[in-house]
């Protein structure tokens, strides 16, 4: 057995009943920190994009160590220095570096109160369980015909996705919540309506952590695009303006996209959008 497919939390196990397992709780816990720590060259990215493309280094550093306190200041002086090798960022003065020409922002996903609320309730029952929440609109910004539509996806480890869904009914208010629903389903139930959508999170998938709550990467965005049933508005001729937009404005990972690509079976399809869409 593999020690994350036992991770459920409050309400159905908890990892210290397998105290007397030794290595194997170990191992349960390691499983469960799901986050996924951005890398110092993530975190340079984004504070420069929030400040016009440039950082004085007296202050991002100041905020680098309020932000990260776990963080080694040198491991991240180390990244700076690789990247003005690398020409993701140029000297323009002393201790003050812009971004390079051509460098692109990593996207970050919209968390709104409501997001926070839902996300730290269910993380409250649910502690050592997997999740990852966002909102179906989140493809609108690469769309050339934006839907109207007010859709949250709440993924979740799917030994734990039939509790979790029972219990996101009382929390979700004026929300339709369904759960794992069918392409059908969703428009008979959930189309045009404000809804939850609680579904089985598929592993490894590449998310990413913004204002405390767990939410996808571009490249795990992109994927779902092809093939979950509440986003079949995305898709026809329609996917190709978004992976085409997306390329353009955001940094992706090729190779992340395709290794998720392949969990979701849909390796071959999403190459031959990249080749169409981003050469």
């Amino acid at each position: 057995m593999k020690g994350e497919g036992w991770c459920l939390g409050i309400g159905l196990f908890s990892c210290d009943i397998y105290n007397n397992f030794g290595n194997f709780f170990v191992n349960c816990q390691k499983s469960c920190n799901f986050a996924a720590r951005m890398t110092n060259v993530e975190i340079i990215l984004n504070y420069a994009y929030e400040h016009d493309k440039v950082i004085v280094r007296k202050d991002f550093m100041r905020w680098f160590a309020e932000s990260y306190p776990d963080r080694s200041a040198r491991s991240m002086d180390i990244a700076m220095q690789q990247m003005v090798t690398q020409g993701t960022l140029v000297r323009t003065g002393y201790g003050v570096l812009r971004l390079g020409e051509g460098v692109k922002p990593n996207y970050r996903p919209t968390v709104n109160e409501e997001m926070k609320r839902l996300y730290e309730e269910v993380k409250r029952l649910y502690p050592y369980t997997n999740l990852c929440l966002w909102q179906a609109s989140e493809l609108g910004a690469f769309m050339q015909h934006v839907p109207n539509l007010n859709v949250l996806i709440l993924e979740v480890e799917k030994v734990a996705a039939e509790a979790v869904y029972e219990d996101v009914r009382s929390v979700a208010e004026g929300r339709v919540v369904l759960l794992n629903p069918s392409e059908r389903e969703y428009r008979l139930y959930a189309s045009g309506q404000r809804s939850l959508l609680v579904k089985d999170l598929v592993s490894e998938g590449p998310v990413q952590e913004v204002d405390g709550v767990m939410v996808p990467q571009l490249e795990k965005i992109l994927v779902d695009a092809t093939v979950a049933p509440e986003l079949e508005f995305a898709r026809g001729g329609e996917i190709f303006t978004v992976f085409e937009n997306a390329g353009e404005m955001y940094e992706i990972g090729r190779k992340t996209m395709l290794r998720y690509a392949m969990r979701r079976g849909r390796r071959e399809e999403i190459e031959k959008l990249i080749n169409a869409t981003m050469v």
